[in-house]
C-alpha cells in the first residue's frame, strides 16, 4: 500500500513537473527577455548597430553583433530582402556586389567609401530593424545549441552564447571541449554555476588572451543584470532516500519544490 501511495504521488509530480517549465527552458518569454539582455551586452562590448570594422581579421565584421566575412554579407542581404530601402544608401557597384549569387565575403575588407556607405545603412532606421530581427534569431539559435550541450541555466547559457557569436557553433564547441579537459568538477558545476564555468575559462589553456577580457566583459555584465549566478534550486537533484525503491532512485529527477513535497508526505505516511 506504502509504495502504491509514493508511486500514485510520483505520478501526479511529474505531471505537475511537465506542465510547469524549469528554469532557464528554452522558448517562451523568458528567452525573449535573454535576447534582450544580450543584445544589451553585444552593443556595450562589440559594436553599435551601425559600427563597421573594415578589416577584422582579414574581413569586415558589421553591425550590432558585428556579423563577420560571410555573416556580415547575409546581414546586408538580409536588410536588402527584407527591407528594400536600405538600397538606396549604395551604390550601384556594391548593391550588385551583395546581391550577386556568386559573391562570397570570406576575405572582403572594405574601404572608407564602402564603410561609410553601409554604416549609413546600418544606422538607418531600417537598417536597425533588420539587426534586431537578425539579432533575436541568430541569439536564440545561440541559446538553443548552448542547451543542448548542457547549459542549464540562463545565466550560464547567455555567457556561453557570446562565446557561439564569437567562434562559431564549431569554435565554440571546441571551447567547450578544451573546459571540459581542464575542469577537475563535475560537468553539472560548470553548466549550473556561472562562477564555476567563468573560472573554468580561466583556467583552460587557449581560453585566455586575446579573448579573456570579452569573457571578463560578460561575466561582469550578467552580474550587473541581478541574475542567479548559481542554480541552488535543486532542479538537478535526484532524490536519495532509503524509502524509495533502488531502481526509482536511479531514474526519477525531481525539482525541489516537488522533492520536498515527497519527503512530506513519506514522513506521513505509516
Amino acid at each position: 500500500m506504502k509504495h502504491r501511495m509514493i508511486a500514485l504521488l510520483l505520478a501526479l509530480l511529474l505531471v505537475g513537473a511537465a506542465l510547469t517549465p524549469a528554469a532557464g527552458a528554452a522558448g517562451g518569454e523568458g528567452d525573449e527577455a535573454l535576447v534582450e539582455a544580450l543584445k544589451g551586452f553585444f552593443a556595450q562590448a562589440e559594436g553599435d548597430y551601425d559600427s563597421v570594422n573594415r578589416s577584422d581579421g582579414g574581413a569586415c565584421s558589421l553591425g550590432l553583433l558585428q556579423w563577420h566575412g560571410p555573416r556580415a554579407l547575409e546581414l546586408l542581404r538580409f536588410a536588402l530582402n527584407g527591407w528594400p530601402g536600405t538600397a538606396n544608401y549604395l551604390t550601384r557597384s556594391l548593391y550588385r556586389e551583395i546581391v550577386g549569387e556568386g559573391t562570397v565575403w570570406s576575405r572582403r575588407t572594405m574601404t572608407e567609401a564602402e564603410a561609410r556607405c553601409v554604416s549609413a545603412l546600418l544606422g538607418s532606421a531600417d537598417g536597425r530593424a533588420a539587426q534586431d530581427e537578425l539579432a533575436r534569431r541568430d541569439i536564440l539559435e545561440y541559446l538553443r545549441l548552448c542547451r543542448s550541450w548542457g547549459m542549464k541555466t540562463d545565466a550560464t547559457a547567455a555567457y556561453f552564447a557570446v562565446v557561439v557569436n564569437q567562434f562559431g557553433a564549431g569554435g565554440a564547441k571546441n571551447y567547450l571541449r578544451l573546459i571540459r579537459e581542464t575542469l577537475g568538477v563535475g560537468e553539472d558545476a560548470v553548466f549550473t554555476d556561472l562562477n564555476v564555468l567563468h573560472q573554468a575559462v580561466r583556467d583552460t589553456r587557449r581560453c585566455g588572451q586575446p579573448w579573456l577580457p570579452v569573457r571578463e566583459k560578460c561575466y561582469a555584465y550578467i552580474a550587473s543584470l541581478g541574475w542567479a549566478l548559481t542554480d541552488r534550486s535543486g532542479s538537478w537533484e535526484q532524490p536519495r532516500t532509503e524509502r524509495l525503491p533502488e531502481r526509482e532512485l536511479s531514474v526519477w529527477r525531481l525539482g525541489a519544490a516537488a522533492l520536498a513535497l515527497l519527503r512530506r508526505w513519506m514522513a506521513l505516511l505509516p
